[in-house]
């Protein structure tokens, strides 16, 4: 079965996270991805520890389904070559600061010179233009500056960053979105355009109802814990051995079920506690709740609880060990853990793509690739011998 972003030729001049995982989720969907880096350094996520076999797992990570070749931008048959490679290619991605690829003498009006068709997706932290434009800026800037840290945390405790770079992975999810709608405006005007993507505006994207709460109600979100904002109750309660489990029992169905089970249908009753939905979201019915809930999850597994719950159509799940989500049955039936064959003979594993086509099955085609080893191949196929491919790296153009 054919990919549905074949014949699709991308440009990766990103690195880190937010552009290179934009750019492997295209290479998943079947574009060509030619990933171009520095020689001798590439993608600075290349020297992250840990390493497996010598190459960081951050890296592996975010860039499967990928060519890598080098070229050194400081010197002018290298923007040459690159701009020779853009009169093929269909999307470009970068995250460098604002400003940076003009100052290379690759901007916009440039590359839409030699092919005007391109698609140049910029990942920057604040934007290509405005006040903060010019700013360095990472996950947790962006997740700080939004508002996403101080609404994340125990109340009256210090605010607390995500668990994992969620603002990275939500602009590279954007940034696809932008690329792929940019395609298709292509394929129609056969004009390319600029998909502007900033951290920050993304982190913004994901704070719910704090904007509308604030500007129309005049309510600050505040820090919530683990507790549901909008249906009560619902939070992570301590199970037996030390192990936690999620039960969301705020819909009415879901509450009545859960009061039964933990042997507390008088509550159902309870004008006070639990009667109406009014009831459990005062602070007293939350607090009310939570104990009968938690003082019938401390005597049980957190496996039991969820045999029991589970069936009644309450939503619940136990806290997972990144050990036993790797074993989890239905992620491996998902085909969400993948493996891959490295250089050397052994298998590399990576999380798989939860994108699920009819039409077309994930597969690791290229494994994350090793610095510069599609150079050559990709010269060649642009019609450089191997003479002059030789003179260009004995030049360190690439």
């Amino acid at each position: 079965m054919e990919k549905p972003l074949k014949g699709v030729k991308v440009l990766d001049l990103s690195r880190v996270l937010a552009g290179p995982h934009c750019a492997m989720i295209l290479g998943d969907l079947g574009a060509e991805v030619i990933k171009v880096e520095k020689p001798g350094e590439g993608d600075m996520s290349r020297g992250n520890e840990p390493k497996y076999k010598g190459l960081s797992t951050y890296f592996m990570a975010h860039n499967r389904n990928k060519k890598s070749i080098t070229l050194n931008f400081r010197k002018p048959e290298a923007k040459e070559i690159f701009l020779e490679m853009v009169k093929s290619a269909d999307v470009i991605v970068e995250n460098y600061r604002a400003g940076t690829m003009e100052n290379m003498g690759l901007g916009y009006d440039v590359l839409s010179s030699v092919n005007p068709k391109i698609i140049l997706a910029r990942i920057s932290g604040f934007g290509q233009s405005g006040p903060y434009s010019d700013r360095t800026c990472f996950d947790g800037a962006a997740q700080a500056m939004s508002g996403f840290v101080e609404i994340t945390g125990e109340p009256g405790s210090s605010p607390y960053m995500a668990g994992t770079y969620v603002i990275d992975y939500t602009s590279a999810l954007y940034s696809v979105i932008g690329i792929l709608s940019a395609l298709r405006e292509a394929e129609r005007t056969g004009v390319g355009q600029v998909v502007d993507t900033a951290l920050l505006d993304c982190a913004l994207s994901l704070l719910h109802t704090a904007v509308p709460d604030y500007k129309i109600i005049g309510e600050e979100m505040t820090r919530n814990g683990n507790n549901d904002r909008y249906m009560w109750p619902a939070n992570i309660y301590p199970a037996m051995h030390g192990r936690w489990v999620y039960i969301h029992a705020g819909m009415e169905n879901c509450y009545r079920a859960v009061m039964k089970v933990i042997g507390h249908p008088e509550v159902l009753e309870d004008e006070k506690h639990g009667a109406t939905r009014r009831a459990r979201s005062s602070e007293e019915g939350k607090i009310y709740n939570d104990a009968l809930i938690r003082a019938w999850t401390i005597t049980k597994t957190a496996e039991e609880i969820v045999d029991i719950l589970a069936p009644l159509g309450v939503p619940c799940a136990k806290v997972n060990r990144i050990s036993e989500t790797m074993e989890d049955p239905q992620l491996k039936h998902r085909n969400m853990i993948v493996s891959f064959p490295l250089k050397d003979g052994t298998d590399g594993a990576l999380a798989g793509s939860p994108l699920h086509l009819s039409g077309s099955e994930f597969q690791v085609v290229l494994p994350p690739p090793q610095l510069g080893e599609h150079t050559t191949e990709i010269l060649k196929d642009m019609g450089y011998d191997e003479t002059r491919i030789r003179e260009l790296r004995d030049q360190g153009i690439v």
